[in-house]
């Protein structure tokens, strides 16, 4: 028993002193890694002691800097889209409303540090949108009832104590866009009149007014209401791109003779609104302010406004004198602060990147140098003397290169490392903006933005890359599949992703798309085809010339489509056709996690060698769709089901369910083993199950795979393990040849992303020992997550979402880029840069001693020679 304790000793030490020894020097960070911090689309901001003050629609307060677009301090409020930011107050301190549309957090924040000062919730019955006002230490809750009438209620701003609430009849009351609040009244328009009642008052009498006498337009219809603070209450009617401006005063109510733009906002007695300016093509936009009272024109400035960014509308403004700055936001949520009377962009802050839908690496081409000294030798000439020249030329550059320490490659902007460890990572945004972003440090190399163009069921995007870079000099070429936001049509966007450019912009498809694959053979310009599935299961080959590459590999290939309760597989003909092969129906199950092997993973070892020197055969099969579903159960509450299905034949390899488990569920799939997470309802805690597929002692297709050739089902070892943690997001490390163990990284919703070494998660044998001499880890029922584990240490990152990992040319590291509401990216080495020289060798000693050894071989080879001859004179 006591040799048993100390073997468990040892093992335990070793997995803590080698498996987690990640942890980086204080002089490294940000050497190996980069973060970017985001806040989201804006939705309210005010100017505040010569700061800025903002709530966004990913439910965050934060405070930016006026200098720069340095995010001061950030809180993260409750998960959106269930909560959403009401009101932002500034006074003294700053007064924030979040919540979902019965459930409310009021909430006051210190400006210079963004400390909770403090916090109180309410609950109403009501389960309707509604509005909130402030007016002085007093806070208004307004639920308007459609139709029927509306319940104010007032609460104490700080202490959330209850005061007067009262219900006043408004049958006028209607929807979000036909009411608004002009602090102290409430205003809706209905029936071609417009209604306002004093909220703050006791008084509950309802006034109202014609919209045709205020405005003189015969038809009241398709009006809407925008809130619009000015120095009295007030608010814009809109019609289209027209807007007036009516003010309230008791009673009465009266709209200013001229007209305004839906985006006008008001800065202490000047109107300012951005509109279209066609006269200088350089400057595309002109902010144009107006005197409240008489209406008249006080300037008009044209604006630096950034190209590739979307329709810009004002949020906020605030003026200094004869200074006046301008917050902006547009359509692909970028935000932009404008300086006047000077027309000067301050900053821009891309806050797309805050949300990510698709992630891709790409590798970048060569340098001219390379390219120069491969083209020595596949180009011929019978010219002696032009061999010659190229060769000197060539040759003139390599010593160019050599003296000034690299400064040819860095002239050539983007090019390839011989490591392979700068890439540039192409992002899609749910807006449609495409961004290029360099590894090394995290700068946009390039953006471009795609009008009305969204994912498919708002969650994703596809980045298929039909040519890498490696072929110079052809261009690198992928290709965007999305929808668009308008008809639901399909919408394909052909770039190249080193650079941005697209020779032919955005084309808007006739159908819908129902799947979209890429084929694996390559046409004569090395370019792989897409296919591409309509939602009448046409098929579509882009380009076109890549038809007689899909004619040609119809036969063996095999198209899957996933909804809701049914999963179909489907076959193509010869003349690019497709029939449904098989299908497997998931009945009232709800589907919640899908999983597939990484294209680009490579098995290095077939099979895993047993302490008696047998080999168990992995069962690696490719076409395996790994699924999670969740079913409501009277007896046991859920259940959860996992499904491994061979994507060509259909055949369910292999199922298991767990009673009483709950989402969120996440799932891995690689190599042969299958790595997934839940929510024990039973035990209260979240579990990790890790399941192997073997063929067992002999392998029955040594050369190719096919889902035909199954003789029997693989044999699935499980193990299942408690997580001490809420995962949000799995991966696994790839690296170029699959030697390097394999690691698993888990998003947490702490902001942490943990490394958990694929050893010890891997199911044991049951009937094979399992201790140091087998290379085995005992069995722990929990899993540890050292603090050395987290790759990004102590830079905790918002709201995690996903996490992309590309191999590099060397073995050992892999690329790992986490996005979420932040940006973080960093390499990993699962089995440690084995193939790299550590930073702090010492290359001097090396030199020494190699200099040592080569002068001790002459010596001792001048002194044996003369030994050797006066031997031989003896």
């Amino acid at each position: 028993m006591a040799n048993f304790r100390s073997i468990i000793a040892t093992i335990s030490l070793t997995i803590f002193s080698i498996n987690f020894s990640n942890a980086i020097y204080e002089d490294q960070v940000g050497k190996f890694d980069w973060k970017r911090s985001f806040i989201g689309k804006v939705k309210h901001a005010r100017f505040h002691h010569k700061r800025l003050i903002v709530t966004t629609q990913e439910n965050v307060i934060a405070s930016l800097s006026l200098k720069s677009d340095q995010i001061l301090w950030r809180q993260q409020l409750e998960s959106p889209p269930d909560h959403q930011p009401q009101l932002l107050h500034a006074d003294r301190d700053i007064i924030s409303v979040s919540g979902s549309k019965n459930s409310f957090y009021v909430r006051a924040w210190d400006t210079p540090t963004g400390s909770l000062l403090w916090e109180w919730s309410t609950v109403t019955e009501r389960n309707v949108d509604s509005f909130w006002a402030v007016n002085g230490e007093i806070l208004i809750h307004i639920v308007p009832i459609p139709g029927s009438h509306m319940e104010v209620a007032h609460y104490d701003v700080k202490t959330g104590e209850s005061g007067k609430s009262r219900k006043i009849d408004a049958t006028w009351v209607g929807g979000w866009n036909k009411c608004a609040t002009a602090n102290p009244y409430f205003v809706c328009i209905s029936n071609g009149q417009l209604f306002w009642v004093d909220i703050v008052s006791d008084e509950s009498k309802v006034s109202s007014h014609s919209i045709q006498a205020l405005t003189g337009e015969a038809d009241p219809g398709n009006l809407q209401l925008m809130e619009f603070e000015g120095p009295k209450p007030g608010v814009l009617l809109l019609r289209g791109a027209n807007a007036r401006l009516v003010e309230i005063e008791g009673g009465s109510v009266r709209a200013l003779s001229y007209s305004l733009l839906p985006n006008a906002i008001c800065v202490e007695n000047s109107i300012f609104q951005l509109e279209a300016n066609l006269d200088n093509p350089e400057k595309l936009i002109r902010v144009k302010s107006k005197n409240l009272l008489t209406g008249h024109d006080e300037m008009s400035v044209e604006i630096d406004y950034p190209l590739g960014l979307g329709g810009p509308y004002i949020v906020s403004g605030e003026c200094r004198g004869a200074i006046c700055d301008l917050l902006l936001s547009s359509t692909d949520n970028a935000l932009t602060l404008v300086r006047l009377p000077e027309g000067k962009v301050i900053w821009t802050r891309e806050e797309a990147l805050s949300d990510i839908v698709a992630v891709e690496f790409f590798e970048l081409p060569v340098s001219e140098l390379d390219v120069s000294i491969e083209n020595e030798f596949t180009t011929s000439s019978n010219d002696v003397i032009n061999m010659l020249s190229h060769r000197l030329s060539t040759q003139t550059k390599q010593l160019y290169s050599l003296v000034l320490g690299g400064q040819l490659m860095a002239n050539n902007g983007l090019v390839r490392d011989d490591f392979g460890l700068h890439k540039i990572i192409v992002v899609a945004t749910s807006v449609g903006k495409l961004f290029g972003i360099d590894t090394l440090t995290g700068s946009i190399v390039w953006s471009y933005r795609l009008p009305n163009v969204k994912p498919f069921n708002d969650v994703t995007m596809m980045l298929l890359v039909q040519r890498t870079a490696r072929y110079s000099p052809l261009p690198a070429q992928c290709l965007l599949l999305a929808q668009d936001a308008n008809s639901g049509a399909g919408v394909i966007f052909k770039f190249d992703p080193i650079s941005g450019d697209s020779p032919r912009g955005i084309e808007r498809l006739s159908y819908k798309i129902k799947q979209a694959m890429l084929l694996p053979s390559e046409d004569e310009n090395h370019l792989k085809p897409v296919l591409v599935v309509a939602s009448d299961n046409s098929l579509h080959v882009y380009p076109d010339d890549g038809r007689k590459i899909a004619e040609k590999h119809a036969e063996m290939t095999f198209v899957y489509t996933i909804d809701s309760t049914l999963l179909r597989g489907y076959k193509l003909t010869p003349n690019l056709s497709i029939g449904q092969v098989w299908e497997v129906n998931l009945g009232p199950s709800k589907l919640v996690a899908i999983s597939t092997r990484p294209v680009s993973e490579r098995v290095h070892s077939q099979g895993r060698v047993l302490p008696d020197r047998s080999v168990y055969y992995k069962y690696v099969n490719p076409n395996l769709i790994a699924l999670a579903t969740l079913i409501d159960d009277p007896v046991h509450k859920h259940v959860l089901s996992i499904l491994l299905v061979d994507g060509v034949t259909g055949l369910v390899l292999y199922s298991t369910s767990h009673k009483r488990a709950n989402g969120p569920v996440h799932l891995v799939h690689s190599e042969n083993w299958l790595v997934y997470t839940f929510f024990n309802e039973r035990f209260r805690r979240n579990e990790i199950v890790a399941a192997e597929l073997y063929e067992g002692g002999t392998q029955s297709n040594s050369t190719a795979f096919s889902s035909f050739g199954l003789s029997q089902l693989p044999h699935v070892q499980t193990q299942s393990y408690i997580l001490p943690a809420n995962p949000v997001s799995m991966a696994v490390t790839l690296t170029e040849r699959g030697i390097t163990n394999k690691f698993l990284l888990v998003g947490m919703t702490s902001g942490g992303v943990v490394e958990i070494p694929w050893i010890l998660l891997q199911p044991r044998f049951a009937d094979i020992p399992c201790g140091p001499e087998e290379s085995c880890i005992p069995y722990m029922p929990e899993i540890p997550l050292p603090a050395e584990a987290t790759i990004n240490y102590n830079q905790s990152l918002g709201r995690i979402r996903g996490i992309e990992v590309a191999p590099a040319r060397l073995e050992s590291t892999s690329h790992v880029l986490v996005y979420g509401l932040d940006l973080f990216y960093t390499r990993v080495a699962p089995s440690k840069t084995f193939d790299v020289l550590k930073e702090d060798f010492d290359h001097r000693l090396i030199v020494l001693v190699l200099s040592g050894l080569i002068i001790a071989c002459y010596v001792t080879k001048y002194m044996a020679s003369r030994k050797l001859l006066r031997q031989s004179w003896k």
